[in-house]
């Protein structure tokens, strides 16, 4: 997979000279140059994740929200000291091969300080809402420069009309793969999945038929996550699975980095959720420190009833106008929705 680097200087003779050095000698490098930081900012949406920003100090102070998480940005500088503390610094006026060899180390430290985090939405009962907030929540993590994979994890794939579903058997093969010869895995990896630009992330095509899903067992989804973890592709993956409480469903939630347990704003969906999170407690009370409740289709005063072993994180608000909708690109215009989105994610990178 090609490394992108996205280079930002408002003076164009020197975005362009360190732009056509880096592709002549770092030819697995996907090099883009901009010299305006609103060019930049569509550029990087239409990118699809970047590994490493280098710009001038004022285009990336330009940029809010940060398009990219700590430690995959630096300053391209004329003096010393001009980023603050925000960011290293590589000094503009130096041969062209110093300038290469510091963004190869930072290059390097990214990769090994960035591990793959995997956001699992969950609920105990349907019709919470959860494919709503997991496409939405990997589009926001893509608008911030991210590499997101969304991963359909439903026995029956609900995202067809907005991802399209390019190849069915994408996973099946991926399973194959990852029983019969691991090592072919991450070589399969790239002809299964597909970039969604309007998704702003990566995807996997769901299976036509439930049962092929449903042969995942527990051990092959935990194999399967550490398998894409170890290819180093992703910042997030945000997993979308069926609602259920089988030991399939503790095992995700286990090997999850946080878990947004979305809650139903109506009474069977908080006693559900509450039945479940205590059933949980008594032989697995390690599941709660990554989990946080979040109300959804929230329709005004909290529930009179919430006996969950935590107050709610956040509401998501309920959205009638996704009741008919002919174009599914609509579901990522509630803003007040998105909103509640965004400030859980910055909360948690």
């Amino acid at each position: 997979m090609a490394i992108k680097i996205a280079l930002a200087h408002p003076r164009r003779e020197c975005a362009a000279k360190l732009a056509s050095y880096l592709r002549e000698t770092e030819p697995e490098w996907d090099v883009s140059a901009f010299t305006q930081t609103a060019a930049l900012r569509v550029g990087l949406r239409e990118i699809g994740g970047t590994d490493l920003i280098v710009g001038h100090p004022d285009m990336l102070r330009d940029l809010v929200p940060l398009p990219v998480p700590p430690g995959r940005m630096a300053a391209l500088v004329e003096q010393a000291g001009e980023a603050g503390d925000e960011w290293p610094e590589i000094w503009l006026y130096q041969p062209l091969p110093a300038i290469a060899a510091s963004i190869r180390g930072l290059v390097s430290d990214a990769a090994a300080g960035e591990a793959c985090r995997l956001w699992t939405m969950f609920s105990a009962s349907g019709g919470a809402g959860k494919t709503a907030a997991a496409l939405n929540l990997a589009r926001l993590a893509g608008e911030r420069g991210m590499r997101v994979l969304y991963l359909n994890l439903e026995p029956i794939n609900a995202t067809a009309a907005l991802t399209g579903n390019p190849d069915p058997d994408s996973l099946p093969r991926l399973m194959y793969a990852l029983q019969a010869d691991p090592e072919r895995f991450s070589a399969e990896w790239p002809r299964c999945v597909r970039y969604h630009p309007r998704l702003l992330a990566e995807f996997v095509g769901a299976p036509e038929w439930p049962a092929e899903r449903e042969a995942m067992t527990a051990d092959l989804l935990e194999r399967f996550i550490g398998q894409l973890r170890a290819m180093g592709r992703y910042d997030l993956v945000v997993a979308d699975p069926d609602s259920g409480v089988s030991n399939w469903h503790a095992r995700l939630i286990s090997l999850s980095s946080r878990v947004l347990w979305l809650v139903p704003d109506e009474w069977q969906g908080v006693g559900k959720a509450e039945r479940l999170a205590g059933y949980w407690r008594d032989y697995w009370p390690e599941w709660e420190a990554k989990v946080a409740f979040v109300r959804s289709k929230g329709l005004g005063a909290a529930p009179p009833r919430w006996n969950l072993p935590a107050p709610p994180a956040a509401t998501l608000p309920y959205v009638p106008q996704w009741k008919r909708m002919e174009d599914p690109g609509r579901l990522f215009g509630a803003a007040a929705y998105s909103g509640v989105l965004e400030e859980l994610l910055r909360r948690w990178i």
